[in-house]
């Protein structure tokens, strides 16, 4: 395991995720504040998106693992086919879904499930083209970003997207201040951003593989069909975390008639548990390289150590903020959102983010399934899941008086229970190792989080929380205390060798 480049993908992705939740928090506000109640269908247009992306991810989840393993293998004639075979059938696969796209945008009016206020129309359908040509262009040139993936140097990819964000914030900052502030705005700096990303994405491809190019000679339908067919089951799975994560904004928008208050009063409340899965996936995803090349060297002791260490990492970072929502989450949510209920926004959001009480400690044994090539079992049970959820969600709704708390509480507890009862054990089948290896990473994960919430808990009955000041004074004196005690609790020697590694390449970027 290459701890040194970890830590410096580590720095770099975390910064670029700081950068891209502060634009989004900070502009959250600001949009309501100007237009009330509409930034449930900028959530809900970006929800479309990964609809969407359930068939796309059939042949992109794993174009990653295999341009990769070819290359480290030395085999450049299958990983240029692969590469190229990807580029073209995403190409083919934005033909096909600009036909609805348009449908969607042009006929939005008359379609009940949206339930688009009149006045409010031409904003939302100028929201939505932009939202869907940023989503053709990212599909096109995402095969661009296997290269800082299979040479290890995510860095440059985070570094990268944090300039885009800074792009994207200046945009709406110009847009906001000249003109009369609108959705549309929201949807075109997302379009500036992603068109700057795919540049960088591109160049890098060139410099990090240079045997690596997007040729016609290179495309074979047999690639396509080959991902594809692997492929089909992450699409499964998609769809079932679809049904578990976002499809409730499109369900309260619908079936909650008023006005789209409770769609974006849900869409508020999940800003931070999703910021929470965000940053979860950026820490796992800072290992995935990791994972792929020891499973491509046939490295089975690697492999083990790099998944172990990584839900020791994860439980060190993402148990702060989870347990800072649970102790902190009512004053946070009265300051940021004063014209909303805050008690209401804590009760979604801690429904919300109930799930990653357990799938924080385990979150990289998703990867597993992909890697080995046992995705079937896990996309059946993630698509049962979703089902269920939709099902337990709609029948609350309609038999009892929660409203919109069904769709959480709904995808918690059946989250809960795919987590606790299959995701670890089958992970250790798929590496042929003792069935209950993973429960004490979990375990160990609900203690860290029980123990920063009670450390949060105590220091707010002595210091209450009444402005942003005293918030961030908060967050200065327990973090770092949270910080400490994980890092000597939670980390082995080798994690905190890691961690340390971080804090210097961090340290080295301002030199």
């Amino acid at each position: 395991m290459d701890k040194k480049r970890l830590a410096i993908n580590m720095a770099a992705q975390l910064l670029a995720f700081a950068v891209n939740m502060g634009i989004s928090f900070f502009l959250a506000p600001i949009i309501e504040a100007q237009i009330a109640n509409t930034y449930g269908f900028i959530d809900l247009a970006n929800k479309f998106v990964l609809y969407a992306q359930v068939v796309v991810s059939a042949l992109n989840t794993m174009a990653s693992r295999f341009v990769t393993i070819h290359i480290h293998r030395d085999e450049k004639q299958e990983a240029n086919e692969y590469f190229s075979s990807v580029f073209f059938g995403n190409v083919i696969m934005a033909g096909i879904f600009l036909i609805p796209a348009l449908v969607i945008v042009i006929f939005m009016g008359s379609m009940p499930f949206l339930n688009v206020p009149e006045n409010l129309l031409k904003d939302v359908q100028l929201l939505w083209a932009f939202v869907f040509g940023n989503f053709f262009l990212s599909i096109i040139t995402s095969v661009y970003g296997v290269s800082t993936y299979a040479a290890n140097r995510l860095d440059l990819t985070s570094i990268r997207t944090m300039y885009a964000d800074i792009l994207r914030i200046f945009f709406l900052f110009v847009t906001f201040t000249v003109w009369k502030p609108t959705l549309w705005f929201v949807g075109a700096a997302s379009l500036l951003s992603t068109s700057y990303i795919a540049f960088w994405n591109r160049r890098f491809t060139y410099q990090l593989l240079p045997g690596i190019r997007v040729r016609r000679e290179y495309f074979r339908w047999e690639k396509v069909w080959e991902l594809i067919s692997l492929g089909a089951w992450n699409s499964l799975t998609r769809l079932g975390q679809v049904l578990l994560d976002a499809v409730d904004i499109l369900l309260a928008g619908a079936l909650i008639t008023d006005g789209g208050a409770s769609m974006t009063l849900l869409s508020l409340a999940k800003m931070v548990p999703t910021s929470i899965s965000s940053l979860m996936g950026t820490v796992v995803g800072v290992f995935n390289p990791q994972i792929t090349i020891a499973y491509a060297e046939g490295d089975k002791g690697a492999l083990v150590a790099v998944i172990k260490s990584c839900n020791r990492i994860l439980i060190f970072i993402m148990s702060i903020p989870i347990g800072f929502l649970t102790a902190y989450g009512l004053d946070f949510y009265r300051l940021w959102m004063p014209g909303k209920d805050p008690c209401a926004l804590q009760r979604l959001s801690l429904l919300a983010v109930g799930v990653l009480y357990v799938s924080m400690s385990i979150q990289v044994l998703y990867h597993v399934f992909i890697i080995t090539k046992k995705v079937k079992w896990n996309s059946l049970v993630i698509f049962g899941s979703g089902v269920l959820s939709s099902v337990l969600s709609l029948t609350l709704l309609k038999t009892t008086d929660l409203g919109v708390i069904s769709f959480p509480l709904s995808s918690m507890l059946v989250g809960l229970l795919r987590n606790l009862i299959f995701t670890p054990v089958y992970a250790a089948h798929c590496l042929e190792i003792r069935w209950n290896r993973f429960y004490s990473d979990i375990l160990l994960g609900g203690f860290s989080i029980g123990a920063v919430t009670a450390l949060g808990l105590l220091y707010r009955m002595v210091y209450p929380v009444r402005s942003w000041g005293s918030l961030l004074l908060t967050g200065v004196v327990v973090g770092p205390v949270a910080l400490l005690a994980n890092f000597f609790i939670i980390l082995r020697r080798e994690e905190r060798d890691m961690v340390l590694g971080m804090v210097r390449s961090k340290l080295a970027s301002h030199k």
